[in-house]
């Protein structure tokens, strides 16, 4: 059987069902997602419980993003999903309880992560006002991994883990083209 990130990982690119996403975390003691109701063309869906955020998007801007091709009957597109650790959000206060795919969790050390996934093709540290940390990314067919860390006083540690669709729905385009352009 899948752990619940996997089957979500699976759902990249196809409409977003709060019925399917709540019957899949069920185990994690969410009882109900939210529909998407932003007025634009994209809407973050969160499910604090589980510390998962859902980004979805509709079609013409999830093309733009992506290169793809939607039409405006598919609804809302999952573009992205986010697997969270506190001090990546506010809302956040409990790691993504769950396994990770390639068996990684939440505590995974970027070592372990490295391990599971291979080479990067970005590995790279980052310091802004409030973070400092280290980004890891895969680009592999179909779909970008970004796993970004935290230095703490004592250790690294993981505070997202981001599956999205080729282009990473514009995460580092500009920066990273030949990396992360679609």
């Amino acid at each position: 059987m899948k752990e619940p990130s996997e089957q979500l990982i699976e759902w990249l690119g196809h409409p977003y069902n709060p019925k399917d996403v709540q019957a899949l975390l069920q185990s994690f003691g969410v009882k109900r997602m939210p529909p998407p109701n932003s007025y634009f063309n994209d809407d973050i869906i969160w499910s604090v419980k589980s510390s998962i955020r859902i980004d979805l998007y509709r079609a013409p801007k999830i093309n733009d993003l992506t290169g793809l091709q939607y039409t405006n009957q598919d609804g809302w597109i999952i573009g992205s999903i986010h697997f969270l650790a506190p001090g990546s959000d506010d809302r956040i206060k409990a790691p993504y309880p769950g396994t990770l795919p390639r068996g990684i969790t939440m505590s995974s050390t970027p070592d372990e992560s490295i391990e599971a996934y291979g080479q990067p093709a970005l590995d790279e540290e980052c310091e802004w006002p409030g973070f400092s940390g280290r980004l890891l990314a895969w680009r592999k067919p179909g779909i970008n991994i970004v796993i970004e860390y935290a230095y703490t006083e004592t250790d690294c540690v993981m505070r997202s883990c981001t599956a999205c669709l080729i282009g990473c729905i514009g995460a580092w385009r500009n920066d990273h083209p030949d990396v992360f352009a679609p």
